[in-house]
């Protein structure tokens, strides 16, 4: 396997849940070539319906509003969708918002981890709640925050039970 390949499919098997943080800082322009990535993910007919609200140092009001403690984690990206500028399949009327933004998410959690830091999806909140105290506009939705922070000990992954491919994949007859 190429190498370029072969880094690629390795930044997936160190990719993991972190959720006990060093002290280390995340500097600015580590910061803005992740969220950049988030920038250009990919949204349904390019729309963007995304917003990023960055939280770092004194924001006791949000860590009290979480289910989980990460009060070491130096960032926090909280991901919302604004619901009126999403693409919404005509078959069903479904607003991809939500669909759009969780891939900008996820492909922070990818750029931060080639970054060696280390991520946790947080979705255990009360989004009202997350609005009030973020000042969000009611038009917003919450859709999930990313903490984010060097971890305490080095991204490595202990394979976790996962179902088996015939469990998941499934083949159409044409």
């Amino acid at each position: 396997m190429e190498d370029k390949l072969k880094n690629f499919y390795e930044l997936f098997t160190r990719r993991k849940s972190v959720r006990d943080f060093s002290e280390r800082d995340i500097d600015n322009e580590t910061l803005d070539r992740i969220l950049e990535i988030g920038r250009r993910a990919p949204s349904a007919a390019n729309c963007q319906p995304w917003h990023f609200i960055v939280l770092r140092k004194n924001r006791e009001d949000f860590d009290d509003l979480i289910k989980k403690n990460f009060s070491k984690a130096p960032v926090i990206i909280v991901g919302c969708a604004e619901k009126e500028k999403a693409w919404i399949r005509k078959a069903d009327n479904m607003n991809y918002a939500w669909v759009d933004v969780a891939i900008a998410l996820t492909e922070m959690v990818s750029a931060a981890t080639a970054e060696g830091i280390g991520t946790c999806w947080i979705a255990a909140f009360d989004p009202e709640k997350v609005k009030t105290v973020l000042r969000i506009p009611p038009r917003i939705d919450v859709v999930a925050a990313i903490a984010m922070g060097y971890p305490s000990e080095p991204l490595t992954r202990e394979e976790k039970r996962r179902k088996d491919l015939k469990e998941i994949v499934h083949y159409s007859a044409w």
